[in-house]
């Protein structure tokens, strides 16, 4: 996505981080997670593996590890400030970055579609990018977090007629249709070493290749 793959393809790098500025009780007691919204107007596109890690921790309400990251930001910090500002500054910088992500719930991810052959029994061309067992892995030091799409099931086949698939066949091209998928985030769940948060896929345009004669499209993913 700069091609972050679906099952098993590559997803990209995270950065943010939680709460107070300095180690308090509040700091290790997070706010409820928010509710997930029932219909998104905008979308945050581009995230890091450490947004999914602050908006992992901010779905399943648990205690991100705050003071970790506060010691990594300390880290990038001039060495001429002294020890306890740099701390303040630490701590307020991984605040900034919790707050800036926590809330987010409306998504954009980029993959590659992987269209398989036409189905007539389905009407349309099915997208490996949603197959059941498709999902995109961040990871983040040692945790690892998966993003599943409950819903791959409705979004799994780009609907069309038999002459259409043939046309877009006949195009070189289209092994090479990119994805831009919507999502909605509505839960997460701790597993081993990290968890899965679910979403919930509103649409997706076909992005075709800059050589393809496939036209852009954009589908809309029924409830």
């Amino acid at each position: 996505c700069s091609d972050k793959q679906a099952a098993g393809s590559t997803a990209g790098d995270t950065s943010a981080a939680t709460t107070t500025a300095g180690p308090t009780a509040a700091a290790n007691a997070p706010p409820p997670p928010a509710a997930a919204p029932t219909k998104c107007d905008s979308y945050t596109d581009d995230l890091a593996d450490r947004d999914w890690a602050i908006i992992y921790y901010a779905t399943t309400g648990l205690s991100p590890p705050r003071e970790k990251w506060a010691d990594e930001a300390l880290a990038g910090l001039d060495r001429g400030v002294g020890a306890e500002e740099a701390w303040k500054r630490a701590n307020a910088q991984v605040d900034t970055q919790w707050n800036a992500v926590k809330d987010i719930r409306c998504v954009t991810l980029r993959t590659r579609a992987d269209p398989k052959d036409y189905d007539p029994g389905l009407g349309g061309i099915p997208l490996g990018a949603f197959a059941p067992d498709a999902f995109f892995p961040f990871r983040h030091g040692s945790m690892q977090i998966a993003l599943k799409f409950r819903n791959a099931d409705k979004a799994r086949v780009w609907k069309m007629t038999a002459d259409k698939a043939a046309a877009l066949k006949a195009d070189s091209w289209l092994g090479n249709l990119g994805l831009v998928i919507r999502a909605r985030l509505v839960a997460s769940r701790p597993s081993g070493n990290g968890g899965t948060i679910e979403a919930e896929v509103v649409g997706f345009d076909i992005e075709p290749s800059e050589y393809s004669r496939i036209d852009r499209e954009t589908v809309t993913v029924t409830p």
